[in-house]
């Protein structure tokens, strides 16, 4: 996956030009959002086969205790995937509250006080801030 790259000609408008630049040190904000939102989609699958593997680590080692009175567990540590699933998370409650912001806005109307919704918009951010900061492990 690569970004198109552009070079800046001081005859033309470099945003008028098409084509790769090999030398060209500037990207179109659109190419570089494609590429950045296909690889985090690709994160995110991965993230959530890693989450499944997780879980079924847990059902082999509870059928295992089963079976076998010895058997001692030993899962698997996996710190970056326990980080980006904390931060997929983080960025739904973000979601949740940005959208009760959006909400007040249109609906009711800006700098309008709607407690219930301002007290809920609070609550996101600190559920976030917990979740980065590893709390629902």
């Amino acid at each position: 996956m690569s970004i198109r790259t552009y070079a800046v000609n001081c005859n033309d408008a470099w945003l008028n030009t098409e084509g790769d630049d090999i030398s060209g040190s500037y990207v179109k904000y659109k190419d570089h959002q494609e590429v950045v939102a296909a690889l985090e989609a690709r994160c995110a699958a991965l993230a959530a086969e890693n989450a499944a593997l997780k879980q079924s680590e847990k059902e082999f080692n509870n059928f295992c205790r089963q079976e076998y009175y010895g058997w001692e567990d030993n899962f698997t540590e996996t710190p970056a995937t326990d980080a980006l699933l904390a931060e997929v998370r983080a960025q739904g409650v973000d979601m949740a509250r940005n959208a009760m912001i959006d909400f007040v806005d249109g609906e009711v109307g800006p700098n309008k006080n709607v407690p219930g919704l301002i007290r809920g918009a609070e609550i996101c951010v600190s559920i976030a801030e917990q979740l980065r900061e590893g709390g629902n492990q």
